[in-house]
């Protein structure tokens, strides 16, 4: 609730996003703690009305507005509304390589593109365009197993 007011009092667009089974994290229950979308919205029903929206970012987040408010009130639900098979989102870590689902571990090397010809675009490009044809169809998450991805989010890169 309180972060939802911050963003209405600063028309600030925001999203709540269900935690990825992503690193181990010790002694922490992941289907336990589990606080899926669908309960978040039904939390924040109670004190705001929320409108469905079409609106898109080109990502996974569905989008609810607040009557009379600017604020966008996204949602992106990996875990209760699986979105892989619209998801169009790749990531680039701080080590260079694009991660093609948060939810595996299937990568391409871009820095060794770039080191190997510094000045072609047009070979960083194809690269990219390449990783494309291979992009995973989903992830495995399951939250009462162990994580088959042992990198954390903060090693992930946005």
């Amino acid at each position: 609730m309180d972060l939802l007011e911050l963003a209405l009092d600063r028309g600030l667009d925001i999203s709540f996003i269900e935690e990825m089974p992503l690193g181990l994290i010790g002694d922490h229950d992941r289907g336990e703690a589990h606080y899926s979308s669908d309960a978040i919205r039904r939390d924040l029903a109670a004190r705001f009305e929320l409108m469905p929206t079409t609106e898109s970012t080109g990502g996974p987040a569905r989008y609810y507005r607040i009557p009379g408010q600017d604020t966008r009130i996204g949602f992106i639900s990996p875990r209760s509304h699986d979105f892989c098979g619209d998801c169009n989102y790749v990531r680039v870590t701080a080590e260079g390589r694009l991660l093609l689902c948060l939810g595996q571990e299937h990568s391409v090397d871009l820095r060794r593109v770039l080191r190997a010809i510094p000045l072609d675009d047009e070979a960083v490009k194809r690269a990219i365009v390449a990783a494309m044809a291979v992009k995973p169809r989903g992830h495995d998450f399951d939250l009462s197993a162990q994580p088959l991805i042992f990198r954390h989010m903060n090693a992930t890169g946005g």
